[in-house]
């Protein structure tokens, strides 16, 4: 049996290969041009001329590259082309440019007037929901409005067009637009057979800030919040619940919140009970009993528990818990302690978070000692929440066992050691009598001395960074230490001034900046860098960097800023590119999934990521990030969050969306900061549309992707072929 299940599985890989993984992309000279172009983030003159090719994919690369250089000087070539553009792929390519460039009437106009007869595409009404301005944001619902009231008409409009007002209401909501007459849209919609047009109209819903507004149309939202065939219109339906603050939305949510067995809503319901104004003896039995109901065989449970866990912490911190309620959460939560065995049948994981919200409420010498029993478990989760909770604990032996474990602790926690040593200095600083404490004791002290010299002896990216952060605090970097400040400093701006430290010099830079050291040493250290950066590595992030720091110490030292057509740039191998597989395996715990590479919208991604996998780079990575109903992401080789290859990718936008679950992205913390962090999306995310490159997306085996659970471990990414 088991042979013949190996020889099946390897069957299926073939018949799978054979039947669709084995088409390469394959891309013109001029497809190469514009793509290099937009790597380049340059020759926008040159890309609009290809907006005329008669090669339909060449005009539409132009569109997409011309969105990706976000340049508004390529907005009048765009509406100029609109005009006498026939072909629909080329007209939702250049709505789709029209749209990342942003609200300008212009645009709307010409949109509007371009409009295809009987033809109603999703990505031009959602550029309509891009481009008009706020103050004609009116003629917008009159638009919308016409295609829905169609609906009592016989014939009755497409489904097409139904869909496409669905998505620029969605859009209008990412843009806080919805009024009274989207709201009446929404209630339309409500009954459309199509459960996409449903949630895009409650994600809309979801998106609204105005509490009053949505407060005046809560019949609407509890029918979103009971839509049987549709989760996701339940679980943006109680998101904007969460949005109005008063007691009839909270008496609904707790309702949905006993009833509800979807995951991904229960998850909803209790973040949107989080943001209640106040705790609540039956919000304590709904987040207790989804605690409760969670197990060691059932990660689906963990996300439920650990989300129901995480409110009640940030209503026990943000005072929203009143003294009797206090008494009785803590009764359920110390039962969970190191030690009772009452709960032996639930994940480690669990058991240790319940102590973050049990150490908020109050902990003395004996609790301390209790709570750090879990690190004899050896568990990294266990670890992490243990650091978090004694980061919630005002006493010296907290912070002094913080201090320890920094020094003492394995390299891939030290970030959470820091993190929790950060909140407990962030409570000092609101209480005066604990400061007293600590630098009576010189417990601040060592903090202090610590952050200034630790990166002196670790290379961890996200150690660096979080230290630089917190030594730009007035509390921390103190007269009498700006001298040991800038001797260290100095060090480490020859330690890391190589190209694979690009993460550490930026947060180092932003260090100096605060401290604005009148040392011409270090000045000239950082004139060395941005030279290097700019002639050598072609990292214009850090050589921009540098020269912005001197520009503060000394801007006579200024160098004329590099031209990003003169950096030096790795040139794109198109021969490795088109040879790339269509599919990589994505090894875990729990089985493969197989991850399909979108070469065709984000070759150069796609590319990187290839080369990654190719040199074992993503192998025993942990999920370093679990958001339930969110994303899941890893990429991170340090483990911590902040890790990655030592340089800086593109983003590649296109209109493929985050409009379902298994989606692959880039994690990044801005534009063009990509590196090697990746994501999968648990539920639809539209926010993340335009903003994070999307490089693949999971076709075989999502049913595992709701499994993961923080810091499993990806056991490698292999290149399929």
């Amino acid at each position: 049996m088991k042979y013949t299940c190996i020889v099946f599985f390897l069957l299926t890989l073939c018949l799978l290969h054979s039947a669709s993984f084995a088409q390469h992309i394959k891309f013109s000279q001029a497809e190469r041009t514009i793509i290099r172009l937009q790597d380049e983030r340059r020759g926008v003159d040159t890309i609009a001329r290809y907006l005329d090719s008669k090669d339909e994919k060449v005009a539409w690369r132009a569109t997409i590259a011309l969105a990706n250089i976000h340049d508004t000087n390529s907005r009048p070539a765009l509406i100029s082309h609109l005009a006498k553009e026939t072909r629909p792929y080329v007209i939702d390519g250049i709505a789709f440019a029209l749209g990342v460039l942003g609200p300008n009437a212009l645009s709307a106009n010409a949109i509007i007037e371009n409009m295809p007869k009987n033809r109603y595409s999703e990505e031009i009404f959602i550029a309509l929901a891009r481009t008009f301005p706020q103050e004609n944001i009116k003629d917008l619902n009159l638009i919308l409005g016409m295609g829905i009231g169609a609906l009592d008409k016989k014939p009755a409009p497409p489904h097409s067009e139904i869909l496409a007002i669905s998505s620029a209401l969605m859009q209008m909501g990412l843009r806080k637009f919805i009024d009274d007459d989207n709201i009446e849209m929404c209630r339309i919609l409500e009954s459309d057979n199509d459960p996409i047009v449903r949630w895009h109209c409650a994600y809309a819903l979801s998106r609204t800030e105005d509490s009053v507004l949505l407060s005046k149309h809560l019949d609407i939202i509890k029918l979103y919040l009971k839509d049987v065939g549709s989760p996701e219109s339940r679980m943006f339906a109680a998101t904007a619940l969460g949005r109005v603050h008063n007691e009839e939305a909270g008496k609904i949510l707790i309702e949905a919140g006993r009833s509800e067995t979807e995951w991904r809503v229960r998850v909803n319901i209790f973040n949107a009970i989080g943001k209640l104004p106040r705790f609540s003896s039956a919000i304590d039995d709904v987040l207790k009993k989804a605690v409760m109901e969670s197990s060691k065989e059932n990660p689906i449970g963990d996300h439920v528990a650990r989300t129901a866990l995480d409110v009640l912490d940030q209503m026990i911190a943000a005072g929203k818990v009143s003294s009797p309620d206090s008494i009785t959460i803590r009764e359920w939560l110390s039962e969970y302690e190191p030690g009772k065995e009452l709960h032996e049948d639930q994940s480690l994981r669990i058991r240790s978070q319940t102590m973050v919200p049990l150490a908020r409420l109050g902990a003395n010498e004996e609790r301390i000692k209790e709570i750090g029993t879990f690190i004899a478990f050896a568990d990294r989760t266990a670890e992490i929440n243990v650091w978090k909770a004694m980061g919630t604990i005002p006493d010296t032996l907290a912070f002094f066992r913080l201090i320890a474990r920094v020094f003492t602790g394995a390299p891939n926690n030290i970030i959470y050691v820091l993190e929790g040593l950060h909140s407990q200095w962030e409570m000092a600083k609101r209480d005066t009598a604990y400061m007293m404490v600590l630098e009576k004791g010189h417990f601040a002290s060592m903090y202090r001395h610590m952050l200034i010299r630790f990166p002196s002896i670790t290379d961890d990216p996200s150690v660096v960074s979080a230290t630089m952060e917190q030594v730009k605090d007035p509390y921390v970097l103190r007269d009498s230490l700006r001298a040991e400040a800038e001797t260290y400093l100095l060090q480490y701006l020859d330690k890391y001034a190589y190209p694979k430290y690009h993460d550490h010099l930026i947060s180092i830079f932003s260090a100096i900046a605060y401290l604005k050291p009148k040392n011409d040493t270090i000045t000239t250290k950082l004139y060395e860098i941005q030279k290097k950066a700019a002639a050598e590595w072609g990292d214009q992030m850090v050589a921009d960097s540098a020269r912005n720091t001197i520009a503060i110490l000394n801007p006579t030292m200024l160098l004329r800023p590099p031209s990003i057509a003169k950096l030096i740039r790795e040139p794109i191998d198109w021969k490795a590119i088109e040879a790339l597989p269509d599919t990589m395996l994505i090894q875990t715990q729990y089985g493969f999934m197989f991850l399909k590479l979108d070469t065709y919208n984000a070759p150069l991604t796609a590319l990187n990521m290839y080369k990654l996998a190719k040199i074992n780079f993503f192998a025993n990575n942990y999920i370093h990030r679990v958001v339930p109903n969110f994303v899941i992401q890893s990429g991170d080789n340090t483990g911590t969050g902040d890790g990655g290859p030592g340089y800086a990718i593109r983003t590649e936008i296109s209109p493929v969306r985050y409009d379902s679950a298994g989606v692959v992205g880039m994690a990044s913390s801005g534009k063009d900061t990509e590196g090697s962090q990746w994501f999968i999306t648990h539920c639809p995310t539209p926010h993340l549309n335009t903003r994070y490159t999307i490089w693949g997306e999971i076709v075989k085996g999502t049913e595992k992707i709701e499994k993961y659970l923080l810091n499993d471990v990806i056991e490698n990414i292999t290149p399929y072929k």
